[in-house]
């Protein structure tokens, strides 16, 4: 039997709309488990998965179109020859629809722990591209801004036309992230219906300009335009009369010198960047009293995982 694990992962990072994206895990130690978890429990004559976890009620009781099972097949594709069959289960801590990457998630678990326990046939550029183009599948096109951060750890800029795909950003290493999931879904087909689907020049200049200055600041340790540069031009404006309690709780989290506070990937969680612990708490304090609707709903103080997909000792 073998363990993989996947962190949960925030695409877009406000000011990169598809081409920047970031890992997160739980501060505490005996917190959440912030990801998804797959065991290979052995093999079979035929492929099969059982599932449990939190959030395993959000999924379909029927597993035969799980994420899991095709991108078994997806995978047996692109290595080009049949594998032996699996029998296999799937621990779903994360929420489905919540933009924390949960499908992103459980398709790099799943490739991952292919490639590992088949041997690794697929090179590190391949595995990648094999999680985008089923994540695609899901979301509607194909990006690399949850898959890439889930599979790889870190701050990544995604580099779409480049031979490396992707490139590990610095970041500020006592920034804390508070992640705050309502309880409620929203798709990210639906999230991304309501983009407007061309920008003008002057926007698409404003965009670009707004994300080199936060690359920037990054590169050159400058804490307070990096914050200032997290502006979001692109899909926060659409969506938020999806989730119109952005704006009131955004107003008061930076009342308490919080430093930024965006929508997750297509959302509804949302984030805040904090700079100190005491800030993190007040954040995660808020969120649950503010933002989160029912039994479902979760807010965790994180910090930057710098590991992706990996064997979990069992």
């Amino acid at each position: 039997m073998r363990r993989y694990f996947a962190p949960a992962s925030t695409g877009n990072f406000s000011v990169g709309f598809d081409v920047l994206g970031a890992a997160f895990e739980a501060v505490s130690s005996d917190g959440p488990l912030l990801g998804d978890e797959l065991i290979i429990e052995g093999e079979s004559t035929e492929l099969s998965l059982t599932l449990s976890g939190r959030y395993v009620h959000q999924l379909p009781t029927d597993t035969s179109d799980n994420l899991v099972l095709s991108c078994f097949y997806a995978f047996e594709q692109k290595v080009g020859k049949k594998l032996p069959r699996l029998k296999l289960h799937l621990v779903k801590h994360l929420p489905v629809g919540s933009g924390l990457g949960s499908s992103a998630c459980s398709i790099v678990v799943a490739c991952y722990a292919y490639n590992d326990y088949f041997g690794n046939p697929l090179s590190d550029r391949e595995l990648l591209e094999l999680t985008a183009v089923c994540e695609g599948g899901v979301s509607g096109s194909v990006h690399y801004d949850n898959v890439a951060p889930s599979l790889h750890g870190g701050l990544l800029l995604m580099l779409p036309q480049s031979e490396q795909l992707y490139r590990r950003l610095p970041w500020f290493s006592h920034w804390q992230v508070v992640l705050s999931y309502p309880g409620t879904v929203l798709s990210t087909k639906a999230a991304r219906a309501v983009l407007p689907k061309e920008l003008s020049l002057k926007h698409s200049i404003a965009f670009a300009g707004m994300l080199s200055r936060f690359v920037s600041a990054m590169y050159a340790g400058d804490e307070t335009d990096a914050l200032s540069a997290l502006q979001d031009l692109v899909a926060e404006p659409a969506r938020t009369p999806l989730i119109p309690e952005l704006p009131a709780i955004r107003a008061a989290l930076m009342a308490q010198g919080i430093g930024h506070v965006g929508i997750s990937g297509a959302g509804p969680t949302l984030f805040a960047v904090c700079q100190t612990p005491e800030q993190a708490e007040f954040a995660r304090g808020y969120f649950a009293a503010h933002y989160e609707k029912n039994a479902d709903g979760l807010t965790v103080v994180c910090q930057l995982a710098a590991r992706g997909a990996r064997v979990l000792s069992n």
